[in-house]
């Protein structure tokens, strides 16, 4: 029973993407990690009571052999070196416990980290997983909800003071976000970040997919399939209506490595694999080609295609990239520690950064970019193993899809018995994340993906075993 209660607390954490807390100063920030710690702590402890209760229970032998899997040795170097780069920082106290607007920090990381380990232990079987991914994709409708509320409540908002509006503006009034009327429009659902919402969706989308090829596969105009068809549709949606340019180029280079290992591992798909790369090449071309025309500039996703680096954004980037890899150069080994690149830009800050009247570019209290953000913050050591954990998941990879097999059943990993489709989109949305990532920095929400897909190839890299028939 404890066990059940501890993957209960485990899918409830997820939910806290759709929290948004009107009553405190950042409301798409506090209510979010409140939610997130408090479950990761009842999943912590009713674990903790199962062991005891149940020593012999086959979830105590799954942990200890835990820390034998490279992807385990991997996050745990990791999560270990963003710790000790806050104790050698240059603030401790704010690395550890972040601030009231971020929320971030050691603390958060330790988490997060709970719930790798848990998810990793406890999510034994591929029904497991689905389930899980079934939390994130009703997580996720929940987060355009939220922004579709913010925008129904502009349809008859009060006019003039004095006015009590409309039946939208009573029923959604408390939502925060804007219209999709609103010039300039970005979809924020409850995330209240545009950029993070596409990334947030690339996953959506893998979960779902995940879903319909493994799981129903066999019934695909069932009623379950039919709704993950929707969802992936709305994923997409709101994906484009989020118009973050990181995210879309992480997406398209996601989609060409997927494709195209696609194209080497079946000699059959390989025609179909190329093909659709080719359009899709096209494609991309002609609304880069044609994106000054009226018709272009009409369309929502126009600012998708407004890659340069001569834009302003990019310009921000690159200046205070510049003063990341300065201040790494100033504390090489564990950086100035995690939360503290305002001390960066403080310390090195350049006056171009400056440049009224948008007066400052992007938000100064992160480099915007995984690379720089990890150097800066956690210096060689940290960039290093949040590197080491992604070359050990491509080395695993490859080395599972290019070995031949034997005939024993334990010779097998749960990768190798997945569809290649389904190993094309695991590429995919780690590929999309690694090069969003190249303009953008982890929050939250990000590190809930990222850690729930490790902890899911944790299991998929894992040998088939045979589990007792109750557990315990």
């Amino acid at each position: 029973m404890s066990f059940k209660l501890s993957k209960f607390f485990i899918y409830a954490s997820v939910f806290f993407v759709g929290v948004v807390t009107v009553s405190t100063l950042f409301p798409f920030i506090v209510g979010k990690y409140v939610w997130f710690r408090s479950t990761i702590g009842f999943a912590v402890i009713f674990f903790c009571i199962g062991l005891i209760q149940n020593p012999q229970s086959h979830y105590l032998d799954r942990f200890k052999k835990l820390f034998k899997s490279p992807i385990v040795i991997a996050v745990t170097a990791f999560v270990s070196a963003f710790l000790l780069a806050g104790f050698f920082g240059v603030n401790p106290t704010m690395s550890f416990w972040s601030n009231f607007e971020r929320g971030e920090g050691g603390l958060q990381i330790l988490n997060f980290y709970a719930l790798f380990i848990l998810a990793s232990t406890l999510f034994s079987e591929k029904k497991d997983w689905d389930k899980m991914f079934w939390m994130m994709c009703f997580t996720s409708l929940i987060m355009i909800s939220y922004g579709v509320g913010a925008h129904l409540k502009t349809i008859d908002a009060p006019t003039a003071e004095g006015q009590a509006g409309g039946a939208m503006y009573q029923t959604f009034q408390n939502f925060i976000g804007p219209s999709f009327s609103d010039e300039g429009f970005r979809f924020q659902g409850s995330i209240g970040n545009p950029a993070y919402v596409a990334t947030f969706l690339i996953f959506s989308i893998f979960y779902a997919f995940n879903l319909l090829i493994s799981k129903y596969k066999d019934r695909l105009l069932s009623f379950q399939a039919i709704s993950l068809y929707v969802m992936i549709a709305l994923f997409g949606v709101f994906f484009v209506l989020a118009a973050t340019r990181g995210a879309f180029l992480g997406l398209l280079a996601g989609l060409f490595v997927g494709l195209l290992y696609l194209a080497l591992s079946k000699k059959e798909w390989r025609k179909y694999a190329l093909g659709t790369i080719a359009v899709l090449a096209i494609a991309v071309g002609l609304l880069f080609a044609f994106k000054n025309s009226e018709v272009i500039q009409r369309q929502s996703f126009s600012r998708l295609l407004d890659i340069s680096v001569t834009t302003k954004t990019f310009s921000d980037r690159a200046i205070i990239w510049k003063m990341a890899w300065d201040g790494f150069k100033e504390r090489p080994v564990f950086g100035y520690g995690p939360e503290n690149f305002i001390n960066v830009f403080d310390q090195h800050f350049n006056p171009k950064y400056y440049q009224p009247p948008e007066a400052f570019g992007a938000w100064f209290d992160r480099a915007h970019s995984l690379i720089f953000d990890y150097l800066a913050e956690t210096g060689i050591v940290g960039f290093l193993s949040f590197a080491s954990i992604f070359i050990t998941l491509f080395f695993l990879f490859f080395r599972e899809v290019l070995r031949k097999r034997g005939e024993k059943d334990e010779e097998h990993t749960h990768l190798s018995r997945e569809p290649k489709i389904l190993q094309a989109f695991l590429l995919m949305v780690i590929v999309a994340y690694l090069v969003q990532g190249l303009v953008l920095f982890d929050v939250s929400t990000t590190y809930l993906n990222v850690f729930l897909v490790l902890s899911f190839c944790v299991y998929l890299f894992s040998g088939v075993e045979k589990l007792p028939s109750k557990n315990k």
